[in-house]
C-alpha cells in the first residue's frame, strides 16, 4: 500500500476506530455545534440592534419633545396677557419693573416646560428698541447689533413662515455657563391679536449638555455621535471615539429613518435613527466584541468540555480496542457499506461484549443524527410553507381589487351607471383599508371615505338616507383615526333606523374644544334603548364600536374616548381625541424647514 494511502486509511483497528469518530462524530457535532453558536450569534445581534433602535428613537424624541415645547413657549408667549403690553407700549411701565417682569415670566416657562437635562435660553426684541433675555451673554446686549443679526432679519424681513429652526446657532451665552459651540435656535415673529408684529423671539436649546450626558449611562465600549447631513460628527461625548468616513457616507446614503450597519472591516454595529427637523443623524457605536462577550466566553467553555470528554473516550476507546481482534473486521466492512450509503444502513447487532455494545452505540448514533437531519428538512419545509401562505394572503385583497375595477369597467362600457358609482365608491373603501401603513388621515380624507360608503347604503336602500356634514375649513387637515367616522354611522343607519321605511336623516359635526377635536354623529332614528332591544335578538355580535374603542385607546392611551348619547329623537355618538393639525409643509433656504403650524 502506498504510504499516502496508508497516512489515509490507517490499518491498525485502534486509528481507523480514532478516524472513524472524528468523522462520524466529532466533525458533525462540532459543524452542528458552530451552526447554533452562529444562529445564536445573528440573533443576539439582532435583538440588540432592535434594542439599540429603540433607545436611539427614544432619545430622539426628547429632543424632538424639546423643540416641540419650545415652539408651544413661542406660542405661549404672544398669547400671554403680561408680555403683549410689554411689547406694544413699553413706556407705559418703568424700565426696571417690565425687565423682571419678563425675566420672570421666562424663568417661570423655564420651570414649568423645560424640566430636562437641556439649558433653554431666551432672548425678545420689540420694535422700541428694547432686548429682554433670560442668560448671560457672552458680549453686551445692544438692540441695533441684534437687530442686524441674521435670525432676527430672517423673521421680521416678510417671511411667511411662522417659525424657522436653525441646527448650528453659534453659541451666545458666556462660557463660564456653557461652552457648547453652537445651539439650536427657534426663530419666531410675535403678532398680537390683530395679527400685528409686536416683536420677535429667539429661544436656544443647549443640546450639547444633554448629549454629554449620554455616556454616562451607557455601557463600557458603547460611543454616540450626531452626524449632519453631510456625514461630518456634530457632537461626540468621548472625544477618543470615532466615525470612519465611509461608515458615515453610508449611513448618510442610507436616507432617512432608522436602520443599523455593521462594519466586518472593525467588527463594529452602527445603529442611526434620522431626525428630519434638523437633518442629523443621532448614531450609537458598539463593537461586536462587546456584545458576545458572554456568548463568546459560553463558547469557549463548551468547546473545551467537548474536548475534554472526547480526549478522554479516544482513550478509552483505544485502550479497548487494542485487545479486540477479528470480529472488528465485520464491523468495519458494515461501516464501510453504512458510509457509503449516507447512514442508511443500521448495522447488525451481533456477538458480545464490546463489539456489541459498540455496534448498539453507532446505530443510536446514526438514527439521532438521521432525525436531527429529519427535523431540520422539515423545519425548512415549514418555512417554505408559511412563506407561500403569507404571500397568497397577500394577493387576495389585491385579487379583489382587481376584480372590482373589472366589474367597475365592464359596468361602464354597458351603460350601468349606478353599478360603476357603487363599483368605484366600494373601491375607494377597500383602498384605503388595504393601506395598512397609514393610522391616521386627514378629516378630508375619512369624510371622503363616509361620503363613498353612503353612496353605496343610499344605492342599496333606493335613497333612504341623507347625511349632513358641518365642519369649520380649518379642520379639514385635522388628523382622524382612518375608519373612524364609517362604523358610526354604519351603526345609526342599522341600528338607529333598522327595518323602518321611513327616511334618515344623519348630521356630522366636528369643531375643536381646547386642544381636542369632537365629532358628534346625530340621527333620527329609533334611540338607544329600542336599538338595544333589537340587538339582543341578533344572533352575531357587532364588533365595530368595540373594534373604533380599542384603536382609540392604542392611538391615544387615556385621552380619547367614543360615548352614546340618547337625543330627543334618535341618538348620537360622540367621538373626541387629542387636536392634531398636519398642514402641508415645505423645505426653506439654508436648510430650515417653515412649518405652519404646531403639531397640536
Amino acid at each position: 500500500m502506498p504510504a499516502w494511502r496508508h497516512a489515509l486509511y490507517p490499518s491498525q483497528l485502534k486509528n481507523r476506530l480514532f478516524l472513524s469518530f472524528l468523522l462520524l462524530i466529532l466533525l458533525p457535532f462540532t459543524l452542528v455545534s458552530v451552526y447554533h453558536f452562529r444562529e445564536t450569534e445573528t440573533l443576539l445581534q439582532a435583538k440588540y440592534t432592535e434594542q439599540d433602535l429603540e433607545q436611539l428613537e427614544t432619545m430622539k424624541q426628547s429632543l424632538e419633545n424639546l423643540m416641540e415645547v419650545a415652539a408651544k413657549t413661542a406660542t405661549l408667549l404672544e398669547q400671554d396677557p403680561a408680555i403683549v403690553p410689554v411689547l406694544r407700549s413699553p413706556d407705559l411701565t418703568d424700565p426696571w419693573s417690565r425687565i423682571k417682569g419678563v425675566e420672570n415670566k421666562f424663568n417661570s416657562i423655564g420651570n414649568s416646560f423645560f424640566l430636562s437635562d437641556a439649558p433653554v435660553y431666551y432672548t425678545m426684541l420689540d420694535f422700541h428698541g428694547n432686548v429682554y433675555a433670560s442668560y448671560s451673554p457672552d458680549k453686551p446686549l445692544r438692540y441695533g447689533d441684534i437687530s442686524n443679526e441674521p435670525w432676527f432679519l430672517s423673521v421680521t424681513g416678510g417671511s411667511t413662515a411662522k417659525y424657522v429652526w436653525n441646527g448650528f446657532e453659534p453659541n451666545y451665552v458666556y462660557r463660564g455657563h456653557t461652552t457648547s459651540p453652537y445651539l439650536i435656535s427657534l426663530y419666531a415673529l410675535l403678532k398680537d391679536e390683530n395679527f400685528i408684529p409686536l416683536g420677535a423671539v429667539r429661544i436656544s436649546i443647549d443640546y450639547r449638555e444633554w448629549f454629554n450626558r449620554i455616556p454616562a449611562r451607557a455601557a463600557s465600549g458603547q460611543d454616540y455621535f450626531l452626524l449632519n447631513g453631510d456625514g461630518r460628527v456634530v457632537l461626540q461625548p468621548k472625544k477618543s471615539a470615532s466615525v470612519d468616513p465611509d461608515i458615515a457616507a453610508g449611513i448618510v446614503s442610507g436616507g432617512s429613518g432608522r436602520s443599523s450597519y455593521t462594519d466586518r472591516g472593525s467588527h463594529t454595529l452602527y445603529t442611526y435613527s434620522y431626525i428630519p427637523s434638523l437633518q442629523w443623524y443621532l448614531v450609537k457605536k458598539v463593537p461586536l466584541d462587546v456584545l458576545f462577550r458572554e456568548t463568546d466566553q459560553l463558547k469557549q467553555r463548551f468547546f473545551v468540555t467537548i474536548l475534554l470528554f472526547t480526549a478522554l473516550f479516544m482513550g478509552m476507546t483505544l485502550l479497548i480496542a487494542s485487545r479486540i481482534t477479528r470480529p472488528i473486521k465485520l464491523l468495519e466492512r458494515k461501516m464501510e457499506a453504512m458510509v457509503m450509503n449516507n447512514l442508511k444502513i443500521v448495522l447488525p447487532e451481533k456477538g458480545k461484549g464490546e463489539i456489541l455494545s459498540l455496534t448498539r452505540s453507532f446505530n443510536r448514533m446514526v438514527r439521532d443524527i438521521n432525525e436531527l437531519v429529519h427535523k431540520f428538512k422539515m423545519e425548512e419545509r415549514h418555512k417554505q410553507a408559511v412563506r407561500f401562505q403569507v404571500l397568497v394572503s397577500q394577493m387576495n385583497p389585491h385579487f379583489l381589487l382587481n376584480t372590482l375595477n373589472t366589474i367597475k369597467s365592464i359596468s361602464l362600457r354597458k351603460g350601468d351607471d349606478e353599478t360603476h358609482e357603487i363599483c368605484i365608491a366600494l373601491g375607494r373603501l377597500l383602498e384605503n383599508s388595504l393601506n395598512t401603513d397609514v393610522d391616521l388621515i386627514h378629516l378630508k380624507a375619512e369624510i371622503g371615505l363616509v361620503s363613498a360608503y353612503m353612496h353605496i347604503q343610499n344605492c342599496r336602500y333606493d335613497q333612504q338616507f341623507s347625511i349632513r356634514f358641518d365642519l369649520d375649513d380649518k379642520l379639514q387637515y385635522a388628523l382622524v383615526p382612518k375608519f373612524s367616522l364609517q362604523p358610526l354611522v354604519e351603526n345609526a343607519i342599522y341600528h338607529g333606523f333598522g327595518a323602518s321605511q321611513a327616511k334618515g336623516h344623519i348630521s356630522i359635526r366636528v369643531y375643536s374644544e381646547a386642544d381636542r377635536l369632537i365629532m358628534d354623529i346625530c340621527d333620527d332614528g329609533i334611540g338607544i334603548e329600542k336599538a338595544m332591544e333589537r340587538k339582543r335578538s341578533r344572533a352575531r355580535k357587532g364588533i365595530g364600536l368595540q373594534n373604533l374603542r380599542e384603536r382609540l385607546e392604542l392611538l391615544f392611551p387615556g385621552q380619547a374616548d367614543l360615548q352614546l348619547l340618547p337625543l330627543p329623537q334618535g341618538a348620537m355618538a360622540r367621538l373626541y381625541f387629542p387636536l392634531l393639525l398636519s398642514t402641508p409643509y415645505s423645505e426653506g433656504d439654508g436648510g430650515a424647514y417653515h412649518v405652519d403650524y404646531p403639531a397640536r
